[in-house]
């Protein structure tokens, strides 16, 4: 089956990252992890806090049963962490610890998909380039192959002439194929940068199969 050739619809570096922090699970799973930490990170600071309790009980007593009556019971406490300085200020640095390992580790992710995808961009865009291209020197290639029977039908010239425009015919397709995978490679690529390559590739491969006249060459 032909693979279409479209056009790659405009899209500016800034959309194409927002799209891929938002849809990659990586990034996601970073982000995660973070507010894991941050969270961790509080609980081992409040540590520090006292803890006060409640419990109550409520029940009936009597010493018959037609002498029964409501009993109540409250209690209240309050816990100081008087003892545990050691022990929560080695909870408070490995919780710093941990956030600033994830926090080091989603800048890292960010920044390499933020490598991604601007290669990615950047290779849909040079690859749609040498599409049209290719494109340009088939149309070329086949105007001169016309030309070229033409005055071989009218005797001006020998079948050489055609042979050899057959030859660039043929070679301007091979570079004209070659481009176009390379186009496509860097379209599943730029949705890979994004995260979307699950949905947007297979919906891009199923194309709209009329509109493979552009690559049929």
């Amino acid at each position: 089956e032909k693979i279409p050739y479209d056009a790659q619809p405009p899209i500016t570096v800034d959309e194409a990252l927002h799209r891929a922090y938002a849809a990659r699970a990586d990034f996601q799973s970073a982000q995660l992890r973070v507010r894991a930490a941050e969270a961790q990170r509080r609980s081992a600071l409040e540590e520090r806090l006292p803890s006060l309790y409640f419990d109550g009980n409520y029940g009936l007593g009597g010493p018959t049963p037609d002498q029964v009556h409501s009993t109540y019971e409250a209690m209240g406490s309050i816990k100081f962490p008087i003892f545990l300085g050691g022990k929560i200020h080695a909870d408070s640095l490995q919780a710093d610890a941990n956030l600033a390992t994830a926090k080091s580790e989603l800048e890292n992710l960010r920044g390499q998909i933020d490598q991604d995808v601007r290669n990615a961009l950047l290779d849909v865009d040079s690859s749609s380039q040498q599409v049209q291209v290719a494109k340009s020197n088939v149309d070329l290639a086949n105007q001169t192959l016309g030309q070229a029977r033409d005055r071989f039908v009218a005797g001006v010239t020998d079948n050489i002439e055609v042979v050899q425009a057959q030859d660039a015919v043929a070679s301007a397709n091979e570079s004209f194929i070659s481009s176009l995978l390379n186009y496509n490679v860097a379209r599943i690529s730029l949705a890979r940068a994004q995260g979307i390559a699950e949905t947007g590739v297979m919906e891009y491969l199923k194309g709209r199969p009329n509109n493979g006249a552009d690559s049929g060459n």
